[in-house]
């Protein structure tokens, strides 16, 4: 019997036509993110999942099709939107995609970094809307060094030591904060006070966990620098974002910003009509050749559940313990 495949988002023509040559597939082509209560029909009777960060896996969805679940495969590295530990409980193996994005998101976040020092975005729509118009000026739309900034990573994980190797580069200076002892090359480790009131820039490399849940809150907020930048390529949920909010509408911080607490962005985010901020809609792995790296390992986890083997790429390899 051909096990059945579901596809929660829009995937390249050849991906799901190399599928369907192996397996009964139905595929979500919507631009939309398809609804929970669609995913739990289209679910009865099949036997796995190929989803991404924008689709919701919640312990509900999991327990309706436990029964027949072989394997739950994501295309991103975060899986804050899989019920793990539903899925775990029931058995099924969850697999996600490590490494394979690591440097276009580190690039990711050195470019947001470059766009807040040197008001790239600002510097954009002053140019489209006329103003550079009159002589140069020697204190038109200033910014800062990156160079001469003491930048904060805030984890440090694959990613987070690829955007120190980078900012060394530059010759920044590099400190960093990490859940556990770490030792890295070039970096002073810090506590997450030291880290919020030295920093002149701080971008985000942790998962999102109960733990870090809002680990950026008002009150750390409140300690960085006026004029400080914070950057978010990791998972909204790190940040406190009405929090932010009110940072950035006051003007004393600035922020580049890839993920958000809900994603797609709401037309009515203040963020939108905030000029001290740079905001792109998760690109962090949004190259080609990274994508389609990241689909390729996501498959084959996808293959493997299927046919009952060991998922290369697993987040909790406890399932297997008991079979």
């Amino acid at each position: 019997m051909t096990s059945k495949i579901v596809i929660t988002l829009p995937l390249p023509d050849v991906v799901v036509t190399s599928l369907r040559e192996r397996f009964d597939v139905l595929a979500w082509d919507h631009p939309e993110a398809m609804p929970e209560a669609t995913l739990q029909t289209w679910l009865q009777g099949s036997d796995a999942i190929l989803c991404s960060v924008g689709n919701t896996i919640s312990a509900a969805t999991i327990a309706g099709a436990a029964r027949q679940l072989k394997v739950i495969s994501t295309i991103s590295v975060g899986v804050d939107h899989i019920a793990i530990d539903a899925a775990t409980v029931a058995g099924i193996p969850v697999g996600y995609t490590p490494g394979v994005l690591t440097d276009s998101t580190a690039d990711m976040a050195l470019a947001l970094m470059l766009a807040c020092t040197r008001r790239i975005a600002e510097s954009d729509r002053f140019v489209r809307a006329g103003g550079w118009q009159g002589a140069w000026s020697a204190g038109m739309l200033l910014g800062t060094d990156l160079s001469r900034s003491t930048v904060g990573l805030l984890g440090m994980g694959p990613i987070g030591q690829a955007v120190a190797k980078r900012l060394q580069g530059f010759g920044a200076t590099v400190i960093a904060w990490n859940r556990s002892v770490k030792e890295v090359p070039g970096v002073d480790m810090v506590d997450l006070d030291a880290l919020f009131e030295q920093s002149d820039v701080i971008s985000l490399h942790a998962a999102l966990t109960k733990d870090t849940q809002h680990v950026v809150s008002a009150q750390r907020l409140a300690q960085m620098k006026d004029g400080a930048i914070l950057i978010n390529t990791a998972r909204g949920g790190l940040v406190d974002e009405q929090a932010l909010v009110n940072e950035l509408d006051s003007g004393r911080l600035y922020a580049g910003l890839d993920v958000f607490d809900r994603e797609p962005l709401s037309l009515d985010s203040p963020l939108l009509r905030l000029e001290n901020t740079v905001l792109t809609p998760h690109l962090g792995s949004a190259t080609a050749a990274t994508r389609q790296a990241m689909m390729a390992c996501a498959i084959e986890n996808l293959v493997a559940g299927l046919m009952g083997a060991r998922l290369p790429c697993c987040v909790n390899p406890t399932v297997y313990e008991n079979r």
